[in-house]
């Protein structure tokens, strides 16, 4: 008789990020024992990886299944006002721009900033983003007579408090960089460098460009076609509640924690921990780098290479 296949545990979708903004560094001893003993719920933990590049991304937080819905802090709930589900989903495509950048480029690739003179000025997104489609129209047909392939590219459209629009561009090295300025025909003051990558990688580039703006529909990002999509996994048995207790006891260092999951790969290089005392639950960032990645380039990388465990193929 053919067993059954037990029944994978249902989890409810939540911002999680939004349902756990208290910083936990700015909890004093007594709330911290308070909500660690008296504020608890049941739940699970899941751990999500994130690779994008070099990177390694890992986020820790409760999971809850359909009846415990009441369990999630309102904060965190999907059903929302139509501003913050407008928020979330910006967040949400700020944080993907910039993984894309880490996951597809390196050093000697190139970041433009084109500007425009006053007379070529877009008057509104739809016209600058035109006018950024026609460039790389132009781009790639300069690129077809030398032989090469069509760019890849990751453009932001932004305006300024005063203004002025501009375009942020991601784009690979292939081409000389005086040529690439040459096709930009609509503004002056343009600036163009090769990427290089700090201890951070590109995330502290890929963070400016793709900044928070205090107006809606001031900016947006494009990617071309066929660029790698960074890759996720989620699991619930790298991280469970006693680890969580024990760093927010400061029992466990979450450096610690972590490298004895990636430590073989990746340097640890930052981390916060943030609750809710609705709950009494917590939420982990954290942040790493593959090892002796400083200097190298990310298209030389394979997802193999990256990812703790994988085989080369």
């Amino acid at each position: 008789m053919r067993k059954k296949k037990k029944r994978r545990t249902a989890f409810l979708l939540y911002d999680y990020e939004a349902a756990y903004q208290n910083e936990l560094k700015k909890l004093d001893e007594v709330n911290e024992e308070r909500i660690l003993k008296e504020g608890k719920v049941k739940s699970i933990y899941a751990t999500k990886e994130i690779w994008a590049g070099e990177q390694l991304e890992i986020e820790i937080y409760p999971e809850f299944t359909k009846g415990q819905r009441d369990d999630i802090p309102d904060e965190g709930k999907k059903k929302r006002q139509q501003q913050a589900q407008r928020n979330l989903n910006d967040k949400n495509s700020r944080k993907m721009c910039e993984r894309v950048i880490c996951e597809n480029f390196g050093n000697r690739d190139i970041w433009a900033t084109f500007t425009y003179t006053d007379e070529n000025m877009p008057v509104s997104i739809v016209v600058a983003n035109r006018n950024m489609q026609n460039f790389i129209k132009r781009l790639n047909y300069r690129r077809k007579k030398k032989g090469l392939p069509n760019a890849r590219y990751v453009y932001v459209t932004e305006c300024s408090d005063k203004g002025r629009w501009h375009h942020h561009v991601v784009l690979d090295g292939d081409m000389d960089m005086d040529t690439v300025e040459n096709v930009w025909k609509l503004g002056k003051r343009n600036e163009l460098r090769r990427l290089q990558k700090d201890e951070n990688g590109l995330v502290g580039m890929a963070k400016y460009i793709t900044k928070e703006k205090k107006e809606k529909n001031q900016k947006t990002w494009n990617a071309s076609k066929g660029l790698r999509k960074p890759e996720e996994k989620v699991n619930h048995y790298k991280t469970k509640q006693y680890h969580v207790d024990k760093i927010v006891k400061g029992d466990l260092k979450i450096c610690d924690h972590l490298n004895g999951w990636y430590g073989d790969e990746y340097d640890f290089t930052e981390a916060e921990v943030r609750y809710n005392t609705f709950n009494g639950r917590f939420y982990i960032y954290a942040r790493m780098r593959k090892k002796g990645a400083l200097y190298g380039n990310v298209n030389d990388n394979s997802r193999a290479d990256r990812i703790p465990g994988a085989v080369r193929r």
